[in-house]
């Protein structure tokens, strides 16, 4: 059994599965925090599903791009469980997340992360040969220049993530062989990171869990302005591990979870 953690964005959502199927899955978009909701909604899930601690043979958490407060909390929550029920833990990237909503889909998928002042983290897929393939790693983009793009090529895309909330209405105007992905679908969702994740541990090639990072790509707000403020410790600091990149561990969280 595999619990999934997703809280890269506004949507909270964690998954139980075994190899064979879903055995629950939980998935909020209720305005509320992740340092309110996450640790209950999983305890509530692994009740309501009859799952033990016991049972769990490792957690797999999406590690971004997204909102760097979301994943730190996730990944918080992760490594503590991990460590606490001696299981493995694998990252996994939350446009691979998104991108296995759409399993068997025909088509280019392009899943859009919204990066804040127009861009977005913008990243390809498609399904080839019975497996979802990556075809552009995430980079940065102006959003409509992004779908500029996407709009001149001669194939169905279909666009998803919150990158494309605020123009979701007007996608096809960028060309006609745009659409949105289904509402059910636009959102990353803890059972499709369990999709992703599910080969690497039936391959048993989890992460090392100390050295699990969320993915930002680029740096985070608040590191800019310190930066713009502190000019010559900014020099100093230059090359190294940037200070939102999680290391720590959360407080440990076994005793919040049902026992066998």
């Amino acid at each position: 059994m595999y619990l999934g953690i997703e809280t890269s964005s506004a949507v909270s959502s964690v998954a139980l599965m075994d190899t064979t199927k879903l055995v629950g899955e939980l998935t909020v978009q209720a305005g509320l925090t992740h340092s309110e909701q996450l640790v209950p909604h999983i305890e509530l899930l692994m009740q309501q599903s009859g799952v033990a601690k016991s049972d769990i043979e490792g957690i797999a958490v999406s590690i971004g791009p997204g909102s760097f407060t979301g994943l730190r909390i996730g990944l918080g929550t992760a490594k503590a469980l991990a460590y606490a029920w001696q299981v493995p833990l694998l990252g996994v990237m939350t446009m691979d997340v998104l991108a296995h909503n759409f399993w068997q889909w025909e088509g280019l998928i392009a899943v859009m992360i919204d990066a804040q002042k127009k861009n977005v983290y913008e990243g390809l897929y498609r399904w080839e040969d019975n497996q979802m393939r990556c075809v552009q790693e995430p980079t940065v983009k102006v959003r409509t220049d992004a779908l500029t793009t996407l709009g001149e090529l001669k194939e169905p895309v279909t666009v998803v993530g919150d990158g494309i909330i605020k123009v979701a209405a007007t996608v096809s105007d960028f060309g006609t062989n745009l659409t949105v992905g289904p509402t059910t679908m636009r959102i990353p969702r803890a059972s499709s990171l369990l999709l992703a994740a599910l080969p690497r541990f039936l391959r048993q090639e989890p992460d090392e869990a100390l050295t699990v990072a969320p993915y930002y790509i680029r740096r985070s707000e608040a590191e800019v302005v310190w930066d713009a403020k502190h000019p010559e410790l900014a020099a100093q600091m230059k090359g190294q591990e940037p200070t939102v990149v999680v290391t720590e561990a959360a407080p440990a969280l076994s005793d919040e979870v049902p026992h066998a």
